[in-house]
């Protein structure tokens, strides 16, 4: 736990070892022969992309997904020199960038490609590109029986070269899903088998966090975990991820602003949703839905002040809100609060937060709100 840095008295400590021990249970599980990308997009789940990729770059990684070309300008900004897929391609105009930061971009139409090939000379190195198919996702990729045209066509265009061929289960975080996850695994190796001595020189990548986890099969040449790095399970609410061996990453603090004494029968907050029953000592945070604590927590949530639970009461705003604290007689002005993670033998996890929200744990770590300061541990350069 780190002491309380100068600024606004709410902040993220991410912890980068456990993100190292998440990694390692990855590596672990997938073996010495497969290769890791974890998946940053998003600025590193909201914890950080640039600290998460120099880390987990030292850890072992042979290279990282983003979604798109933005996300990518501050890993090479900041030295990170492994390759880079983009998982979501490229709009049309985007490809002076891509081929800038030396991006390899996933191909799921060939036009893409085309306007790639045009911008590659005689002298250039060919410009590395992994090909999407559609094996039951429902979203992007080449249809699995028009691979061996698709990849035909591909061969044809000069200073490109494909390094992988992809696929993204739809339903690999559910027992329910066993069936369609292994019919798309099927699919994946017709199609794959469909390119004869061709596919023998291709990368084969199926698995995210799920497929990884569930089934070995599936691990393939090489894998892209995201949501099992930074602390929670893909399987919500089935499996925890504590099951996995896996460490919570992220604690959320902030600090009581102030405390009021009130007393019964007074409303609270906006809509008057919440009137006290009791006499109630009722603390004020300086944090809301503006920073990723959102309203449909209400009547759900609690915190963690020395050690204890308090629960959250009335509406959630958007800078401020309130917490019975009436049967915690040490929380006072200026109390540490820990929204999320652990504080003495207590701990609030980020399955536990998705329940209350209705979503899932992916959501919970994304929404952090940007004016909340990160703060990653241990410092690195």
């Amino acid at each position: 736990m780190m002491r309380h840095p100068p600024g606004r008295p709410t902040w993220l400590e991410i912890d980068l070892s456990a993100i190292v021990h998440n990694f390692q249970v990855v590596q672990r599980t997938v073996g010495p022969d497969c290769a890791i990308y974890p998946a940053i997009k998003a600025n590193g789940y909201g914890l950080g992309a640039v600290p998460i990729a120099r880390t987990l770059a030292r850890a072992g990684a042979r290279g990282f997904c983003v979604a798109m070309t933005e996300e990518a300008i501050p890993l090479r900004a900041a030295g990170i020199d492994q390759p880079i897929v983009l998982l979501s391609g490229f709009i049309p105009g985007l490809e002076q960038q891509v081929v800038a930061l030396d991006l390899e971009p996933v191909i799921f139409d060939l036009e893409a490609a085309h306007r790639l090939s045009r911008l590659r000379g005689p002298q250039d190195p060919p410009l590395i590109v992994h090909v999407k198919i559609d094996t039951g996702m429902g979203r992007i990729g080449f249809d699995a029986e028009q691979l061996h045209p698709v990849m035909t066509e591909l061969d044809r265009l000069p200073g490109i070269r494909v390094h992988s061929l992809l696929s993204h289960f739809a339903w690999a975080d559910e027992a329910a899903g066993q069936t369609a996850t292994r019919n798309q695994l099927q699919r994946f190796h017709q199609a794959h088998a469909s390119l004869g001595v061709r596919g023998a020189a291709l990368q084969l990548s199926c698995a995210n966090s799920a497929g990884l986890l569930a089934y070995p099969e599936a691990r393939l040449s090489w894998v892209r975990p995201g949501i099992m790095l930074y602390g929670a399970s893909p399987f919500h609410p089935y499996r925890t991820a504590q099951m996995d061996g896996l460490r919570p990453v992220v604690r959320w603090i902030t600090h009581v602003l102030s405390i009021r004494q009130v007393p019964s029968g007074t409303p609270l907050g906006y809509g008057h949703e919440y009137v006290t029953q009791r006499p109630s000592r009722i603390a004020l945070l300086p944090v809301g839905y503006a920073d990723g604590y959102p309203r449909i927590l209400k009547g759900h949530a609690q915190i963690l002040t020395h050690g204890q639970r308090a629960p959250v009461v009335g509406r959630i705003s958007m800078d401020l809100t309130l917490v019975d604290v009436t049967d915690i007689p040490q929380a006072v002005t200026g109390s540490r609060v820990t929204l999320l993670g652990a504080d003495g033998d207590g701990f609030i996890g980020i399955e536990e937060m998705a329940d209350w929200s209705a979503t899932i744990p992916y959501e919970v770590i994304c929404r952090f709100g940007m004016r909340v300061p990160r703060h990653h541990l241990p410092e690195i350069p």
